[in-house]
């Protein structure tokens, strides 16, 4: 299984000094998504096709059958969600929403979003299989909501089978939400979620997730796709009571939002088939608030820079090939300083690049735990 995964914090930019003469250019996040536009662009140009050519038949022979009727309608609906979506993720990327952080029951809420979605799920032909436990959390209830409905939809458009579970890992005691995608129809041909796994509704909930401060991960596999939420902001139960005892502390939820993490919201795209580096990348990249896309080949790599560049790359050096070398080659041209780490399989490995050097960054598995939050905090300060 290949993983996706994506965290967030808004980190306001420093109030401007009138005194100082603008000496740099804005910063890269500042710039255009004309990634973003162009997923608008493609999602509203299938029911824009749909609409026109029912308007020219009935011009033709002004007559509108109940089926095109039917199509019409579908059609009008889908450009009205993409607007609305889009108009939540400008709304939610200047990050001034003024959150009213409630104590809220995940699972009820859950399964009220589940009921409400049962409709869709029968008409997509989609079996849902869940596995819902008692949870609860301290978040924004609208901002939750949008970004329960975003996941399900997200997952609904993927697979003929949706599987939703709900539960505490045990350390640290947070909520985990998993929505998982399986293509259950027999195919001779491989399945490649990845681009579709990148329309709206992905878009709409790493914007949520971000303003929620909720970890965000996704992973691809054939045939299947899975998007984990952590919830940092997790009432613990302790005895049967609870408690409203939370991360404290540098790494908290708080931290994200007063601004003490400047490198939340970065996004990693890991290459990797192991699934015991992919836990360790995933838990270093969420105490930064660092967002982590996971893949498990050189051409799904390829794929997902294609979509949306990251702003750093991990690379196991058991999956290394020709293609994700000429992928490197490609992203150094970009930007000679562009993060990258390679993980050895020799051990006691560990070598920095320094700046604007044709070498790589290598750390070996074992030295992961220890060494693996500076060395992400070092490339991707490199990269900007």
């Amino acid at each position: 299984m290949e993983l996706v995964s994506k965290t967030v914090g808004y980190t306001p930019p420093p109030a401007p000094n009138p005194a100082a003469e603008p000496t740099e250019p804005a910063p890269a996040q500042e710039q255009p998504d004309y990634a973003l536009a162009g997923i608008i662009g493609s999602q509203l140009s299938e029911p824009v096709q749909v609409m026109k050519s029912i308007i020219e038949e009935f011009t033709q022979t002004r007559k509108i059958s109940r089926v095109q009727l039917g199509e019409l309608r579908r059609a009008i609906d889908s450009a009205d969600r993409v607007a609305r979506q889009s108009q939540q993720i400008a709304r939610l990327s200047e990050g001034r929403l003024r959150q009213s952080h409630e104590r809220l029951h995940l699972d009820k809420i859950l399964d009220d979003a589940l009921s409400d979605h049962m409709e869709a799920l029968q008409l997509a032909g989609v079996e849902l299989v869940r596995t819902v436990k008692p949870v609860e959390v301290i978040v924004d209830p609208g901002l939750l909501s949008s970004l329960i409905d975003a996941a399900l939809e997200w997952g609904i458009e993927l697979g003929q089978r949706l599987t939703v579970s709900l539960s505490i890992k045990n350390w640290p005691e947070h909520a985990i939400l998993q929505v998982k995608a399986n293509q259950t129809v027999v195919s001779h041909e491989t399945i490649d979620l990845s681009e579709r796994g990148n329309a709206m509704n992905w878009q709409l909930l790493v914007q949520v997730a971000r303003a929620m401060g909720v970890s965000l991960q996704r992973e691809f596999g054939e045939g299947e796709a899975h998007v984990t939420l952590e919830f940092a902001r997790t009432v613990k139960q302790l005895e049967g009571l609870s408690t409203l005892e939370l991360d404290t502390g540098e790494d908290s939820v708080d931290s994200v939002h007063s601004g003490t993490r400047p490198l939340a919201g970065h996004r990693i795209l890991l290459a990797t088939a192991d699934s015991l580096v992919r836990a360790e990348v995933q838990n270093a990249a969420g105490l930064l608030g660092l967002v982590v896309d996971t893949v498990s080949t050189a051409r799904q790599a390829v794929r997902c820079v294609e979509i949306d560049m990251p702003h750093m790359l991990i690379v196991d050096e058991r999956v290394r090939d020709e293609q994700l070398d000429n992928l490197i080659l490609d992203l150094r041209r970009h930007n000679p300083n562009f993060g990258l780490l390679e993980i050895a399989d020799d051990s006691n490995t560990f070598a920095i690049a320094s700046w604007m050097s044709d070498t790589n960054t290598r750390v070996s598995r074992d030295l992961l735990r220890t060494q693996l939050s500076s060395l992400l905090t070092l490339e991707l300060a490199k990269s900007f």
